[in-house]
Parts: structure tokens; C-alpha cells; sequence
């Protein structure tokens, strides 16, 4: 079985803030930015301004019918990228909040929406038919968790529950970026203390933040 390349794999990462996400996502290859918050201002990248669910939902159809030179996606970040997501079907639906509807509807239609979008934006290819790869930054906030000795306090994304899980669920890395030290790190491996994951099987528990640290790991 051959092993994805970096560039094939659904990323998400999640952390502190300011420790450097968006510094980290910037480093994969033509990436255009679907910047859901201010904050790329000294980075080079190719960005796009979402401050609308129909305008991200507009970008994969865009992205679709022509990548240009686009190798990744980047969505920094899932946090509001979700909020916007709710507001709209709020929205169309005539309601405040989604448990107006009754019963989970409105929740269940907030989860749908945002499945599928992030769905279609896993399935970009670039212009030479390869996959375009998917990078997904989200803050990071402590949870209280259930554990055999006690209860524990894990860093998680920053989502609600029901998207934390679909987001969990597609990504191929999921890493936690992290301070060791004086150095900035990726965790890759599942802990008490944080959600991270690594579907490869190849990364150390602890690299470098950084994109050709983790290239070169993942890709030998």
C-alpha cells in the first residue's frame, strides 16, 4: 500500500493562540486561504475573505470548476467558519438559534450543512486532476474530561460537539500544536491532555511546528 503524500491527507490542527497555526498552514504548497478571521496580515498568501457561509460555499464551487494553481485549501478558521454556517440556516429558516426549531431539527441542519461543505472541500483536485489538499485551523479550549483515576482537563477544538466529531472523523493528522519548553511543537499522538491523532502511523509523538519537519517524517 502505497503511503499518501503530505499534501494527500486532510489536516486538522488546533492550539493555543498565537502560538503559529496559521504560520504552519502557510508553509503548504500554493495555498489559498479561506480566512474566516483577521490575522494573515505578514503572511504571503493567497487569500480569500469569508464572512458569510454562502461565500465559503461559493469558494469550493469556484475552487471546483478552477483551482488555477491551487494545491491546498486552508480554512482558518473552523471556529467561525461554523458560526457562519448557524447564522445562515437561522436565517432561512426564520429563527433565532437552532433549537428553535424543536426536537434537534435545527442542530441536525447545522451539522449537515457544515458536513457537506467540508465533504466537497476534502474532493478538490487541482488542475492536474490530483488531490488539492485540505488544511483546517481551529482554536483550542480545555474540556473537563472522565477518566479511571478522576476527572482530567484535555485541550480539544474549539467546536461544538456534534462538529467537533465530523471534523475528528475526516481528518488524517489531527495535531495540536503545542509549547515544549521554548519550542513550538506538533503533538501527533493521542494524550489526556489533548486531542491529536495519526492515522499514518509514522510521526513521532512530538515534532517541530513546522510543514518540512512534518514532510519529512510523513514522507521519509
Amino acid at each position: 500500500m502505497t503511503t499518501p503524500t503530505l499534501n494527500e491527507c486532510i489536516i486538522t490542527v488546533s492550539g493555543r493562540p498565537k502560538i503559529g497555526k496559521s504560520t504552519f498552514a502557510s508553509g503548504f504548497p500554493n495555498a489559498v486561504f479561506a480566512a474566516t478571521e483577521a490575522g494573515l496580515n505578514f503572511l504571503d498568501v493567497m487569500e480569500v475573505q469569508i464572512q458569510e457561509w454562502p461565500r465559503f460555499k461559493a469558494l469550493i464551487d469556484e475552487l471546483t470548476r478552477s483551482p488555477g494553481a491551487s494545491e491546498t485549501l486552508v480554512i482558518d478558521t473552523l471556529d467561525n467558519l461554523y458560526l457562519m454556517c448557524e447564522e445562515h440556516v437561522c436565517q432561512a429558516n426564520g429563527i433565532a438559534h437552532p433549537s428553535d426549531l424543536g426536537y434537534g431539527k435545527g442542530f441536525t441542519m447545522v451539522k449537515n450543512q457544515f458536513r457537506l461543505a467540508l465533504t466537497k472541500a476534502s474532493m478538490l483536485k487541482t488542475s492536474d486532476g490530483k488531490r488539492m489538499g485540505l488544511v483546517m485551523v481551529s482554536h483550542a479550549k480545555e474540556i473537563e474530561v472522565e477518566t479511571r483515576t478522576g476527572k482530567s482537563v484535555c485541550w480539544s477544538l474549539s467546536l461544538p460537539n456534534s462538529a467537533r466529531l465530523t471534523v475528528e472523523a475526516m481528518s488524517d493528522l489531527l495535531l495540536f500544536a503545542d509549547i515544549e519548553g521554548e519550542e513550538r511543537v506538533l503533538r501527533t499522538k493521542p494524550h489526556r491532555n489533548w486531542v491529536a491523532g495519526d492515522r499514518s502511523g509514522k510521526l513521532p509523538a512530538t515534532i517541530e511546528l513546522s510543514y518540512d519537519v512534518l514532510k519529512k517524517h510523513l514522507e521519509g
